[in-house]
């Protein structure tokens, strides 16, 4: 089971890695540590640094987001994150706590709670898009992101479909689609990667029933465990679901 854990961490703690395909998305793979950039988002995933190493390694990323026009970029600092103390040091050389912490959550047998709402998978560029505009209205994006991201996810699509490693589930109440899910597929689990519900939709199950459609496809590929990497609003509810917790990631970020 310690072994299972620990895979399972790293798969939760480093989910820029696994992003689906898309032009934006770039990852550089340094000494100790991963920088993915993914649009105008930066993450410090996969930290493995050795002591002496901190400081060169935060001075390197910043010189990395100045030279791509970039101004700002979050640390993950989990379970797994060397060497110990990290977090105190990153502090100590100007990054700041944000405002919230993720739990790490894992679950290898069916999740409890029941929900008739309708899910459907993906199969559309129409639909993908319907998915990523209740994902931005639930996250208050400008129209001018939205325009940016609308035109990234037309190029996207086509590789997306091509790689076969992600799914995109879309649910529905009275006919109209109201939520969405995303998960990656690794050869080791199904990694929960974005989700979100029209504020008029939630409390009606539709989260949970996202939850059981991703579950069914990761069952079906023969990996039955699920991961995720939760915010403070989707934890307690995993948890209700039967997610056991792993861990937790502090994260940190680091303004130019």
């Amino acid at each position: 089971m310690a072994e299972v854990d620990s895979t399972l961490l790293e798969l939760a703690e480093e989910p820029g890695l696994w992003l689906p395909p898309e032009p934006s998305h770039d990852v550089v793979f340094a000494d100790g540590y991963c920088v993915v950039t993914y649009g105008r988002s930066v993450w410090v995933h996969r930290i493995r640094l050795e002591p002496e190493a901190v400081e060169q390694a935060v001075d390197d990323v910043r010189s990395l987001l100045r030279a791509r026009g970039l101004d700002e970029v979050t640390w993950w600092v989990g379970e797994r994150s060397a060497p110990p103390g990290l977090e105190a040091r990153l502090h100590a050389l100007g990054l700041e706590d944000e405002a919230e912490e993720l739990t790490t959550l894992a679950i290898e047998s069916e999740p409890g709670g029941a929900s008739d709402i309708e899910v459907r998978r993906v199969e559309s560029f129409d639909d993908y898009l319907t998915a990523l505009e209740i994902d931005w209205a639930a996250f208050e994006l400008s129209p001018e992101q939205r325009r940016e991201r609308r035109t990234a996810a037309r190029a996207a699509w086509p590789q997306i479909v091509a790689d076969g490693r992600s799914s995109v589930y879309l649910a529905y109440l009275d006919g109209e689609p109201v939520g969405f899910g995303r998960a990656v597929f690794a050869p080791w689990a199904a990694l929960l990667l974005g989700g979100a519900t029209l504020p008029e939709a939630r409390g009606r199950g539709v989260y949970t029933a996202l939850v059981h459609a991703r579950w069914r496809e990761t069952v079906e590929r023969g990996v039955p465990r699920v991961v995720v990497s939760a915010g403070p609003m989707s934890a307690p509810i995993l948890e209700k679901l039967g997610f056991r917790r792993l861990g937790h990631v502090r994260l940190l970020r680091d303004r130019l």
